[in-house]
């Protein structure tokens, strides 16, 4: 993938590649301050801007403009291609359509598993998108003595996913990622000793416990960050890839799945010579990732809502759904409407927000996707957070170990307070330059300051530890929206990762791992799970490969 495709942007998983150095000047400037400041609305990154809700039509209570990613190219094929068309027909055991961390792990897998593989990438290299991964009872995690309770992060699962989630999906990854991630940690050939809880990365390198109590809901300690970046990760696994004796085809998409009596049985790709047909004997594995860059498919299977969004921070360009639509055309099933996005606040530190009435509406400690989607649910999708002359003092009391990972006390301190943020001597005058009804947002910061000092959120039960008042000039006021990573939904599996059809039954010789495949999530995707995604992908990976070897 070309630079030139990539958005640019600052996020907590910037943090999470090695750049909180970097960061630390973008949130001086601002960027991490939202999306306004004093006298002009911030720069974006380019999205195409709709006033009407969608394509399909989805009710909407307040008009809002869906913002997308520019539209990518689309490598899937509607249309039947003829014979005519192909230039070469090869035999092989299994081919994997994209190579992120799904496609890395099945690929390597299947390789290393002794099946003739090829591996067919749209883009000009591999993606691995933030250096982590996920796991409950993997040698890291037994290596610091940490113990969960899976059935209490079962539980956790499923009421994030609305139980929309097939359990028995949930299950499969509980039972088999200790073997799966131990897998992929062996990849690197580093000391254990190099590879660190995300949580114990920051100001608390001794948390060992299986989640932080500071969260509303349970955020749990399962995150593992890698000790590269993600270039380099990538680098490493595409090398692993040919070393276990992969076929890997840079910028040759898959376009179309062959289906006969019943049974997906072939890919056909698209090469610089023309169309290849691949016949497979054990099986195609759909790992083509999400469908950010294409503006027709976000706007049909997304709430207008969810995508009222501040900006995206997805840079992979060949995202543009071909495997989801691949997978339809020989007869899967997608994950019901609306489909979820990973979603986060433009700042993740739990500042007071107000709305664009002047009032507080969450409890500001809760997840970030979950504060996200409060977010989003104001009006105009927007709000506002708020600061006073000390703010270092709030981050002081608000820091816990599942935001301390992401980047020294500075770089929240300095997007909270940069030149770019509204900034007044009162009250009143903030209100004024937000925009906001001043009576409703002064009552508002009064009820908190008295609320501080009573050392009670009557109102939404943030910690008293994390409470500070508001009530040292200046006072500041950013505007904010939601960012987007990726989307969340795809076709519907069973634990085994084989695709459903429109009955429920399984479509033979076809698999879906990564964010194409669903059954997972519903409404939101579940950061307090931390790096559940980069696990279920590697996890999945590992699986459907040993799964295509016994066949």
């Amino acid at each position: 993938m070309s630079n030139s495709n990539k958005i640019k942007g600052i996020s907590r998983r910037d943090f999470l590649k090695g750049t909180a150095a970097g960061a630390l000047g973008v949130a001086a400037a601002g960027l991490l301050g939202g999306c306004a400041s004093t006298t002009e609305k911030q720069e974006c990154p380019p999205c195409e801007s709709t006033s009407s809700a969608s394509s399909a039509g989805w009710p909407a209570v307040e008009a809002l403009e869906p913002k997308v990613p520019m539209e990518g190219v689309v490598a899937f094929v509607k249309e039947p291609i003829a014979d005519s068309e192909i230039v070469k027909t090869e035999n092989v055991d299994v081919v994997v359509c994209g190579m992120g961390p799904a496609g890395f792990a099945a690929s390597i897998a299947s390789a290393q598993q002794g099946l003739k593989t090829v591996v067919l990438e749209k883009g000009q290299v591999g993606t691995y998108r933030s250096a982590t991964i996920g796991g409950l009872t993997d040698r890291i995690h037994k290596k610091y003595g940490v113990e969960f309770d899976t059935k209490q992060w079962l539980d956790d699962a499923m009421v994030n996913s609305m139980f929309y989630g097939n359990q028995a999906i949930y299950q499969r990854w509980i039972d088999t990622q200790e073997e799966a991630i131990n897998w992929f940690l062996d990849l690197f050939g580093l000391p254990d000793e190099d590879f660190k809880l995300t949580f114990a990365a920051g100001d608390f390198p001794d948390f060992y416990e299986p989640y932080d109590i500071t969260s509303l809901s349970r955020s749990w300690n399962t995150s593992i960050n890698i000790p590269l970046a993600p270039a380099e990760i990538v680098e490493l696994l595409t090398s692993k890839v040919k070393e276990a004796g992969a076929e890997v085809l840079m910028e040759t998409p898959a376009c179309q799945l062959i289906k006969e009596d019943g049974k997906v049985v072939g890919v056909i790709a698209r090469t610089a010579e023309g169309y290849v047909k691949y016949l497979c004997a054990k099986g195609v594995v759909l790992a083509t990732g999400g469908y950010e860059f294409n503006p027709t498919k976000l706007k049909e299977c997304c709430r207008p809502r969810d995508l009222a969004l501040n900006h995206w921070m997805n840079g992979t360009a060949s995202n543009t759904g071909d495997g989801h639509e691949m997978g339809k055309a020989v007869g899967a099933i997608e994950d019901e409407y609306p489909h979820p996005l990973m979603l986060d606040p433009a700042q993740l530190m739990p500042y007071l927000r107000v709305n664009k009435l002047g009032k507080r509406f969450t409890p500001e400690y809760e997840p970030y996707n979950h504060l996200a989607l409060a977010m989003q649910n104001q009006p105009g999708a927007i709000n506002w957070y708020i600061t006073d002359g000390d703010a270092a003092g709030a981050i002081d009391k608000m820091w816990t170990p599942s935001s301390s990972c992401y980047g020294p006390k500075e770089v929240w301190v300095g997007a909270a307070t940069s030149e770019n943020a509204l900034k007044a001597d009162t009250l009143e005058e903030l209100a004024g330059l937000m925009g906001v009804p001043a009576d409703a947002f002064v009552e508002t910061i009064n009820h908190w300051n008295a609320m501080c000092e009573a050392g009670e959120d009557t109102d939404f039960h943030m910690l008293p530890s994390m409470m500070h008042p508001i009530k040292t000039a200046p006072f500041y006021a950013n505007l904010e929206g939601a960012a987007a990573l990726c989307t969340a939904g795809g076709l519907q599996i069973t634990p085994n990762s084989e695709v459903l059809d429109t009955e429920f039954n399984v479509i033979p010789g076809l698999y879906a791992i990564g964010n194409v495949s669903g059954s997972m999530f519903h409404g939101t995707y579940p950061h307090n799970l931390n790096c559940i995604s980069h696990s279920r992908c590697i996890t999945f990976g590992y699986n459907v490969a040993k799964l295509l070897a016994s066949k």
